[in-house]
Formats: C-alpha cells, sequence, structure tokens
C-alpha cells in the first residue's frame, strides 16, 4: 500500500531544522539592501510608472473582487465542482473543527474544514469571517488541481525514498502502530468516532516555557488525525491553547462517525 503525504510528513517530522536565530530576518533585510543598492534609485522610477501601476493594481483589485462575488453568489456551484475533482481520488474524508482557548478558559472556533486521506485540505470555512471564507472557496479548488498535477513527482519522491534501505520496513511499522520514535512517546490508545487512536506526545521549550503537543492517530486511517491538542504554559502551568478534533469521517461516500 503506497503511502500517503500525511504518513510521510510523519515519518520525517522527528527531524526537524533548528530554531532560526531572532536577528536572521534583519540579517537578510541588510544583506538584501547591500546587494540592491540605495532605495532612492527606484524612487526616482516609481513616479514614471505610478499611472501604469495603479491601473494594474486596479484591474487585479476589480478581479479579486468579482471572484469573491462569485464564491459567494454561487457557493454550491464551487462545493459541487470541488466534489467532482475529488470523487473517487480519497478513500475516505474527514470533517474536524479548530477551537483556541484563551488564558481564562474560554474558547472560539475558528475553523471548520474537511481533509482527505492523504492529508489535503479539500474545503475550509472561517466562522465570523466570510471575506476569508470566500477567498477559500476560490482556493481549494485550485489547491485540488494543483495536488493533481503534483502526482507524478510526489510518486517519484516516493520510489526514491523506497529505494533508501529499511525504509518500507519503517513506513510498514508506522502504518501499523501511527507512532514514530523519539521525540514522541506514545501515552495511551483512545477509541474516537469508533476508530482506535494511538495518543503520541512531544514537548519542547518556546520562549523558555514548555510546551506540549499531543495527537490521536488511526491506524485504520492511515494513521490519519483525528485529533491533536496544543499545551501552553500560562502562570507556570501547561494549559490548552489551541485543539483539532474531528467531527465526522466519510468513508466511500457513507459517513462512518459523527460527533458534535
Amino acid at each position: 500500500m503506497m503511502p500517503s503525504d500525511e504518513e510521510l510528513d510523519c515519518l520525517f517530522r522527528a527531524w526537524t531544522a533548528p530554531q532560526s536565530p531572532d536577528t536572521l530576518e534583519r540579517r537578510i533585510r541588510q544583506a538584501y539592501r547591500d546587494r540592491t543598492g540605495s532605495s532612492r534609485v527606484w524612487s526616482r522610477w516609481i513616479p514614471r510608472f505610478s499611472p501604469a501601476a495603479g491601473l494594474f493594481a486596479g484591474i487585479a483589485a476589480g478581479a479579486v473582487v468579482f471572484l469573491l462575488v462569485i464564491a459567494q453568489a454561487f457557493p454550491q456551484s464551487l462545493s459541487q465542482s470541488l466534489a467532482g475533482l475529488s470523487g473517487g481520488t480519497f478513500p475516505f474524508t474527514v470533517d474536524s473543527e479548530e477551537i483556541a482557548y484563551q488564558a481564562d478558559g474560554s474558547s472560539v472556533v475558528v475553523e471548520y474544514f474537511t481533509s482527505a486521506g492523504g492529508g489535503l485540505i479539500l474545503s475550509s470555512e472561517f466562522p465570523g469571517d466570510p471575506l476569508r471564507t470566500a477567498q477559500q472557496r476560490i482556493l481549494d479548488p485550485l489547491n485540488l488541481i494543483l495536488f493533481r498535477i503534483a502526482a507524478p513527482v510526489r510518486e517519484r519522491q516516493v520510489a526514491r525514498r523506497y529505494a533508501i534501505p529499511g525504509f518500507a520496513k519503517r513506513v510498514a511499522e508506522l502504518e501499523r502502530t501511527c507512532t514514530l520514535g523519539y521525540p514522541w512517546t506514545v501515552a495511551g490508545n483512545v477509541t474516537i468516532l469508533n476508530y482506535p487512536t494511538t495518543m503520541t506526545q512531544k514537548e519542547w521549550m518556546e520562549d523558555g516555557k514548555p510546551v506540549r503537543f499531543t495527537q490521536w492517530s488511526a491506524p485504520d486511517l492511515r494513521c490519519a488525525t483525528l485529533k491533536s491538542t496544543t499545551e501552553k504554559t500560562f502562570e507556570g502551568k501547561l494549559r490548552l491553547a489551541f485543539e483539532q478534533r474531528a467531527l465526522k469521517v466519510t468513508m466511500n461516500g457513507r459517513t462512518q462517525g459523527y460527533q458534535r
């Protein structure tokens, strides 16, 4: 069975790059200025092109507004187009919500989204932000089209990875247990939406304070994440900051689990 992008991402997530220093952005900006010279050269040319630049900006803004109006006026048509593009491509989809928690314990849903078996986000909705939702309705079909176009490249990458000694065995173990090894630790097994999941955790320091990330992955769903939490330190204690949880699993067009 060919592993999904989500599984491969999980496998390689253990190898993380070191955090960039705070001065990196400042050094890059200074190096760019040193190579390109003073910005005053551009200031002499900008007025000459300002009419054309203004016209282009107006056309671009008009196009964006037009697409947003189309997305807002015909959301069902866009949803049907997206369903047609994704039909038959993914064995299952997961409907989830993302919740942000404040220091006082209050919470708000910041996003609803549907993801495919390989971890691709098929559609998103942002409660209380209709403009961002309309923008996303335009981007979702484009993302899926690009995902399909890039399929041959992904397949070649997977083939090269499988040529690495021991890689196939490691992927098989990952699919069976949904465990990643260090720095992840197994914290238990929980059933979510009627699917057994493996609960894994990892901790790190952020601004000198502990952060803990926990995820629940389902082996029967190719290690898809049905729940995840991010806990940050407030007043010396770890408290829930973000939560992602699955609301529904749709397998071959039929709902297998539902939670609300």
